[in-house]
C-alpha cells in the first residue's frame, strides 16, 4: 500500500513538472507584451507604431481613452517620447518644486528627462497613448517604410487612416489624436474626407460619408476629438529661405526625392551645444533691439533658447530629427506663397509635367483644403505658440476660426514659446500638458 501510495504521488510529481516544462506560457508566466504595432496602409506602406509606457514592467493603460500622437516635418515619434536612451546621459536639472503630476512619480525620480515627454504625461495621466510614425520616420525597428516623395496628400489620405483604423481595431474606442506642426496638417486632410478620385484625372476630393465618419462619428475611422499643436494652414504669407518665383528652386523639388538627415544626427547631437548657446545670444539681442522675432534665422531654427532645456535640445537633435519628402517641403512653400492650403499640384494627368506651382484661379481642378475648414466639426483644441518662426500663430488661429464651430472647441497661444519647444519645452509640463489633459478630461467627461 505505501509502495503504491509513493508511486501515484511520484508520478503526479513528474506530470507536474513535464506540464509546467511543456507550458511555460500558462503555468510559468505569460511572455512579455510587445509595444510595437505594425499596420499596412492602402496603398501597401508598412507603418510603425509604439503603445506607450515607461518601462517594460510597466502596464499599458488598456481600457482607457487612446491617445494618437503624430510628428511634424522632418521629425518622428520620439519628439513626444523623451527619455535617456541606453548608454546616453543627460545631465537634466528639474525645477523645485515640480508640477503637480509629477511629483512623486518613480519614473521621473529615474530618469528626469521623462518630465519633458507628453507622452508619458499622458500615460501618467491614465490614457492609453499611441506613438505613430508617418512614412519614412522613425529609428531602428520603430522605423515605418515608405521613404520617397510622398506629398502631405499622401499622409493625410493613406497614413492617418491606417493609423486610426488600427488603434480603434485594438482597443474598439475611438481615439483622441494630438499632432505638431504637420502632423495636425495631415490630420485637417482627413477631417475633410480627402480621398484621390479614381476616374482618369487623380485629383482629391472629399467624400461626405468619410466626413461625417470621421468628424466622431461611429465607424472605425472616427475620433474622439483632435488636439492641434501649432498646426499651419498656409494662409498667412511668410519668408523662406528661398526666392518663391525662382524656377530653380521649384526645379529643385519638381522630382519626389527623400532627405534622409538620419546619418547626421551625431554631428547634429556634437553641434548642439554649440548651436544652443550660439542662437541664445543671437535671440538676446534680437530682443534687446525690440525684433520681435529673428526672420529668416527663426524660420529655419523655430526654437526658444529659453524655453528648453539644453539636454532635451540635445536629444531632439540626435533621436527625433528625421527625414523628409522634398513633395512636403514644396507643397508647404506653395501654400504660404498662394496664402491657400490646396493639393499637390502634380496631381492630375497634365499638371504631372508643371515645374512652379500656378496661381490659384477659380476652376482650376484643385482641391483646396483652406476653403473646406467648416468640413471640420469635431471638438478641437488648438495651441499656438507665440513666436512668427516656421509657422505664423495668427495662421493657427485662422484654423480654429475656420472649422465648424463646436462647443467643446478652445484657442490657445502660449506666451515664451516658439514652434519647436511647444511640444517639449521647459513650461510643457505646468501650462501646455496640463491645458491638454484639461481640455480631454472635459471632452471624456461630455462624451
Amino acid at each position: 500500500m505505501k509502495k503504491r501510495f509513493l508511486f501515484i504521488i511520484t508520478s503526479l510529481t513528474v506530470a507536474f513538472l513535464l506540464a509546467l516544462s511543456v507550458a511555460p506560457s500558462s503555468l510559468a508566466g505569460a511572455p512579455q507584451e510587445c509595444d510595437r504595432y505594425t499596420v499596412r496602409t492602402a496603398d501597401g506602406v508598412e507603418l510603425v507604431m509604439k503603445r506607450y509606457r515607461p518601462d517594460p514592467k510597466a502596464p499599458f493603460r488598456k481600457g482607457r481613452q487612446p491617445v494618437i500622437l503624430m510628428p511634424g516635418l522632418l521629425s518622428n515619434m520620439n519628439e513626444f517620447d523623451i527619455y535617456t536612451p541606453p548608454g546616453e546621459k543627460y545631465d537634466v536639472k528639474l525645477p523645485s518644486p515640480l508640477a503637480p503630476w509629477a511629483q512623486g512619480d518613480p519614473y521621473i525620480a529615474r530618469d528626469p528627462m521623462r518630465y519633458y515627454s507628453l507622452a508619458h504625461y499622458l500615460w501618467n495621466q491614465r490614457y492609453d497613448v499611441w506613438l505613430a510614425n508617418y512614412r519614412g520616420e522613425g529609428r531602428g525597428s520603430y522605423q515605418s517604410g515608405g521613404a520617397g516623395g510622398y506629398s502631405i496628400d499622401d499622409l493625410g489620405i493613406y497614413d492617418v487612416p491606417a493609423v486610426v483604423e488600427k488603434v480603434f481595431e485594438v482597443t474598439r474606442k475611438h481615439p483622441i489624436y494630438i499632432g505638431h506642426s504637420m502632423g495636425s496638417s495631415m490630420v485637417y486632410i482627413y477631417l475633410q474626407g480627402a480621398r484621390y478620385d479614381t476616374g482618369p484625372d487623380p485629383h482629391v476630393v472629399s467624400d461626405p460619408a468619410l466626413v461625417r465618419e470621421r468628424n466622431a462619428g461611429c465607424g472605425k475611422q472616427s475620433l474622439k476629438g483632435l488636439v492641434d499643436l501649432d498646426g499651419p494652414m498656409g494662409t498667412m504669407g511668410m519668408t523662406f529661405p528661398f526666392d518663391p518665383y525662382n524656377p530653380t528652386w521649384w526645379q529643385l523639388v519638381r522630382d519626389r526625392w527623400y532627405i534622409n538627415l538620419r546619418p547626421l544626427n551625431p554631428l547634429l547631437d556634437l553641434l548642439a551645444p554649440f548651436t544652443y548657446h550660439m542662437y541664445r545670444v543671437l535671440w538676446f539681442f534680437c530682443q534687446l533691439l525690440h525684433w520681435p522675432d529673428l526672420g529668416m534665422l527663426n524660420v529655419l531654427l523655430s526654437t526658444n533658447p529659453g524655453n528648453i532645456s539644453q539636454e532635451v535640445n540635445r536629444y531632439t537633435m540626435k533621436y527625433a530629427v528625421d527625414g523628409m519628402s522634398t513633395r512636403t517641403l514644396a507643397q508647404f512653400e506653395a501654400a504660404y506663397t498662394m496664402k491657400e492650403f490646396r493639393e499637390d499640384w502634380y496631381n492630375g494627368v497634365d499638371d504631372s509635367t508643371v515645374v512652379a506651382p500656378p496661381p490659384p484661379s477659380p476652376g482650376d481642378g484643385y482641391y483646396y483644403y483652406s476653403d473646406h475648414l467648416d468640413l471640420i466639426s469635431l471638438p478641437a483644441l488648438v495651441i499656438a505658440d507665440n513666436t512668427v518662426d516656421i509657422t505664423h500663430p495668427d495662421d493657427i488661429k485662422n484654423f480654429y476660426e475656420g472649422k465648424s464651430r463646436h462647443r467643446l472647441d478652445a484657442f490657445l497661444r502660449v506666451p515664451n514659446t516658439a514652434h519647436v519647444d511647444l511640444v517639449m519645452g521647459l513650461n510643457g509640463p505646468t501650462e501646455v500638458f496640463p491645458a491638454i489633459g484639461d481640455w480631454m478630461n472635459r471632452l471624456c467627461r461630455c462624451r
